[in-house]
């Protein structure tokens, strides 16, 4: 029986056992650290990632996937009569052009290509990936499934915590100055998605205010939006997680929790021990 191709980028956070096991084809974003690019999970793994970043994250910064790498993957598909259509899912085109990439590259496509833009990233762009192979492993009907994805992105909220803004000065996202006021004024900062845009939340004074702050927001959203599932993610930081885990269980018991590395395209401007925190609503 002929399938549907589903198309992402690393930027959804999608492994490499659910990658190979749902056959989902994924086009690695790079962060280069010292002049040195390194395809997400290809040159070196999340885990190693990070803790450069730790070490030396003075300058970095992030790459999207090649036109010839979107070329290459349509090219195939376009080959292969196992496939009869494909849904790509990519990060936010307000934070990078692989939407637009992949919307250049299925162009000379035969076969119906739909191009989402998820106006996200991270574990919510993920539960879109998962929601099309799903439906797709359930045999429905394309273009219902494809409505239904456009629908999630206007569903979805990723909040993020860095916990320092040295990387954020390292990447060149805040001024050494802003950074040396917001260490001495011991400001932190919750950070979230606004129209496929990162726009800051919430700057407030001790970190038991910012927490207060997202606990009370996260428990907003599952009571008033009917969230199931909260996405935890983190870079490098578990004893952190185990620390929220510990609070949204005691506040929030019927929500799953489910903890995944924060993607790397992302941790490389909030730095090492950014926690976050991801969901759609309805799910």
């Amino acid at each position: 029986m002929k399938k549907i191709a589903v198309v992402t980028d690393s930027a959804s956070g999608v492994d490499q056992a659910y990658k190979e096991k749902h056959d989902v084809k994924v086009l690695p974003m790079s962060v280069i650290i010292n002049g040195v690019a390194y395809r997400d999970g290809i040159d070196a793994t999340t885990g190693e990632i990070y803790d450069m970043l730790k070490e030396s994250g003075e300058g970095a910064k992030t790459s999207q996937p090649t036109i010839g790498e979107f070329m290459e993957i349509y090219e195939a598909l376009e080959a292969d009569d196992d496939y009869e259509a494909v849904i790509a899912i990519h990060a936010s085109s307000e934070l990078t052009g692989t939407y637009q990439s992949s919307i250049s590259a299925s162009e000379g496509m035969s076969k119906p290509v739909y191009v989402i833009d998820s106006r996200i990233g991270s574990y919510p762009m993920k539960q879109m990936v998962e929601h099309a192979v799903e439906a797709r492993e359930s045999d429905r009907d394309i273009e219902e499934v494809v409505e239904e994805i456009r629908e999630m992105t206007e569903q979805t909220q990723l909040y993020l915590l860095p916990q320092s803004f040295n990387q954020m000065r390292k990447s060149g996202r805040i001024s050494a100055s802003q950074s040396m006021l917001a260490s001495v004024l011991n400001i932190h900062l919750k950070l979230e998605f606004d129209d496929g845009k990162v726009v800051v939340g919430e700057k407030l004074r001790t970190k038991k205010k910012i927490y207060n702050a997202v606990l009370a927001n996260l428990e907003a959203h599952v009571k008033e939006e009917s969230v199931k599932t909260l996405g935890i993610v983190h870079a490098g930081s578990s004893s952190l997680v185990d620390e929220w885990k510990q609070k949204i269980e005691e506040r929030l018991p019927q929500v799953d929790l489910v903890v995944e590395p924060l993607v790397t395209v992302a941790g490389v401007h909030t730095g090492h021990g950014t926690v976050g925190f991801g969901f759609t609503k309805g799910r």
